[in-house]
């Protein structure tokens, strides 16, 4: 396996990893459901 290839790899599942994380901290720390934002941002996850 070529080094740049797995660099690539552990790169991905960091930034997987992290995203879910924050997704979370946000989740938690949110006082009240907005419909809104969800919408947008399941949109988002949606177009990648």
């Amino acid at each position: 396996m070529d080094s740049r290839n797995l660099l690539m790899a552990i790169a991905l599942t960091l930034f997987a990893g992290l995203s879910t994380g924050i997704g979370s901290t946000l989740a938690f720390f949110t006082k009240e459901t907005n419909t809104r934002f969800l919408s947008a941002s399941l949109a988002f996850r949606q177009a990648l």
